[in-house]
């Protein structure tokens, strides 16, 4: 592969597999993002004053649009907050299936839509045991219009409906935000994709690891001098969380202002929203550059290894007060107690090197719990079973037993409670759906599964 892209340029490459429909995207950097013609026509920027020039701050990433509604209320049960909320889930994976995960937590009955088969890749993997609970799994194969028309009426009879599906998908299927909203002008429509629904590369084939490259993150998030890290796939849970708010809000928003929300996201300028500061350095004093574990402002600011194996501690020095304390620990530090951050950034190398040879010889644990007692933000590289282990978070119940081991839980309490539950079987409420929401006949039933529309 390297041989075969040192032959081209990187959006030349992205042009050529984007158009065999393959997911590709140059990694870019921050400032190269001010100048895309698809953020441009999205009208993404927002214009700011500072300091006598005009410079472009992200927006929000939601492209929202709200039409009349006849003031429908979502329910009449209110034991949850989304008690009575019906979501009609069409999404798959990671980003959507989280958002629906935390709705159905909060009281919403959600019906997760899936193709015959395998339905969701996530079923592949824990993610389903995860993000499936508290859902319902209906089977459609939407190449059947019969199927189709299933959907039609569950989406008449939904309050929310969310899908990402690549641009145009829905559309072709009949199911589009326009058709839908002829059948229930009260449905809030939610499209979640890469580069969202509009603009010249709207139609881009995109996973969240990919758009972390292109926003220009994967650029920054690593050491200098060497090469970009695209790291963890963070951007498709943290989509997750800003699908539900919106949710939330434009629930709110029907309920109080009779206004139905019309949701296009995109996740690309999701992720650019988080890169305020680096953005806007670029236009008022340098591009930023990739710094590593160092910090301008955190001196010292970094990892070093302990002595067990693969054991290490991190540390973070946020003000003078903590620097001399950490220097009355570490004796080899003292002579620069009195140190500032400037003079500190100076001496970055030898502090580092001071660190190293006094954590080399202790556990990482101990070192953390030695620096945490001196009130200094000190951490040690936890595993997935030190987790487990975790007293706090198995104090505050964060872990759910599942067979033989455990999965985590939602990161919140609230008084409200959340709802759980084992995630479906694919298609294991199907037929139950079919005859509870649609009022379906057991006799209609069986004939749109001999038609071959439940698979």
């Amino acid at each position: 592969m390297s041989d075969w892209s040192r032959r081209y340029r990187k959006q030349s490459i992205a042009d050529m597999t984007q158009a065999a429909h393959v997911p590709s995207f140059p990694l870019r950097e921050p400032a190269e993002q001010l100048n895309s013609p698809q953020l441009a026509y999205r009208n993404f920027w927002r214009r700011l004053d500072i300091g006598g020039r005009t410079i472009r701050a992200p927006g929000p990433p939601f492209g929202l649009h709200i039409a009349a509604s006849g003031h429908k209320e979502c329910g009449s049960s209110w034991a949850m907050p989304l008690s009575g909320v019906r979501v009609l889930d069409f999404s798959w994976v990671i980003a959507g299936p989280t958002a629906t995960r935390y709705l159905a937590a909060m009281g919403a009955e959600v019906i997760k839509i899936e193709a015959p088969g395998r339905g969701d890749p996530g079923r592949t993997s824990e993610l389903h045991t995860v993000l499936g609970q508290a859902k319902r799994s209906v089977v459609l194969d939407l190449k059947n219009e019969e199927a189709v028309g299933v959907a039609r009426e569950l989406a008449a009879k939904s309050d929310v409906l969310i899908e990402n599906f690549a641009t145009g998908v829905m559309e072709r299927l009949g199911l589009g935000a326009e058709v839908l909203r002829t059948l229930n002008p009260d449905l809030m429509y939610v499209s979640a994709s890469g580069l969202g629904r509009t603009g010249p590369e709207s139609h881009a084939v995109a996973y969240g690891t990919l758009l972390q490259c292109y926003a220009g993150f994967a650029g920054l998030n690593r050491h200098p001098n060497g090469p970009p890290r695209i790291g963890f796939a963070w951007l498709d849970p943290m989509c997750g969380l800003m699908l539900a708010f919106i949710v939330a809000a434009g629930l709110w928003h029907r309920r109080r202002m009779s206004g139905v929300a019309q949701v296009d996201f995109s996740m690309i300028e999701a992720m650019l929203w988080t890169m305020a500061e680096p953005l806007l350095a670029t236009q008022l004093v340098a591009a930023p550059q990739p710094q590593g574990n160092n910090s301008d402002r955190y001196i010292p600011h970094g990892v070093y290894r302990c002595s067990g194996e693969d054991d290490w501690i991190s540390i973070a020095v946020t003000s003078d007060e903590e620097w001399r304390r950490l220097c009355a620990i570490v004796s080899s530090l003292t002579r620069m107690s009195g140190f500032e951050v400037r003079e500190r950034a100076e001496q970055r190398a030898a502090i580092d090197d001071a660190l190293a040879d006094w954590a080399r010889t202790r556990a990482a644990k101990a070192a953390t719990a030695e620096l945490l007692s001196a009130r200094i933000p000190a951490a040690a590289l936890a595993t997935s079973l030190d987790l487990v282990n975790d007293d706090h978070l198995r104090h505050r119940g964060f872990w759910e037993a599942q067979g033989t081991g455990v999965l985590p839980a939602l990161p919140w309490h609230a008084s409200f409670g959340r709802a759980t539950g084992t995630a479906p079987e694919l298609g294991a409420d199907t037929e139950k759906v079919l005859k509870e929401v649609l009022n379906l006949s057991p006799d209609r039933i069986a004939a749109l599964g001999q038609s071959g529309a439940l698979g």
